[in-house]
């Protein structure tokens, strides 16, 4: 009675359905008892009939061994395959977390690189539209230069000539046109 009682007080069984060749004993119940095939108690692997209503609130605890009692070696096998699946499904689960955690961390990233990106090419557009500025203030400079020393030259031109005031005056205008701004 001693599987009886770990197989009970567990709670570790499982239906399993396999055409047998004697009678299906019938619980306290009068129920046909299925096999079942125990896994966590001292006889993994080993087969038995237990009540159909096992695990429900009918509380039979009709028990027979189906299976002869197996060799001692086999129990450990069984235990010991047992012991490396539970291993494989926390490993397995421990993975799956890892797994979790390097997708959340990659989408992370990726967030973080499409943010990067759009910040890069915010600056570049930046640092374009300053360089347009620099290029039209260098133009405008440019000019305004040009049109200094042809202003200067003029004035030398009209100390050499001074009756040509009313020529002297059309450039003044055009230099002040020039230098405010009007015409960048």
């Amino acid at each position: 009675m001693r599987g009886h009682d770990a197989i009970s007080r567990e709670g570790s069984s499982s239906i399993s359905s396999s055409s047998v060749d004697a009678p299906t004993p019938r619980c306290h119940c009068g129920v046909k008892s299925p096999i079942r095939t125990a896994w966590k108690c001292d006889y993994p692997g080993k087969r038995f009939y237990g009540c159909s209503g096992y695990r429900t609130s009918r509380k039979c605890l009709f028990f027979q061994w189906y299976d002869p009692e197996p060799p001692a070696r086999y129990s450990d096998i069984i235990r010991r395959l047992l012991e490396t699946n539970k291993g494989i499904r926390s490993e397995n689960t421990e993975l799956k977390k890892t797994r979790q955690e390097l997708l959340d961390e990659l989408h992370s990233l990726q967030q973080s690189v499409h943010e990067t990106r759009a910040d890069l090419e915010a600056a570049i557009a930046a640092s374009t539209a300053m360089e347009d500025n620099m290029l039209a203030s260098v133009a405008t400079t440019r000019r305004r230069g040009v049109l200094i020393m042809v202003l200067i030259s003029v004035i030398i031109l009209l100390g050499f000539f001074p009756n040509q005031i009313r020529l002297l005056s059309l450039f003044i205008c055009i230099f002040f046109v020039f230098t405010t701004g009007k015409h960048n």
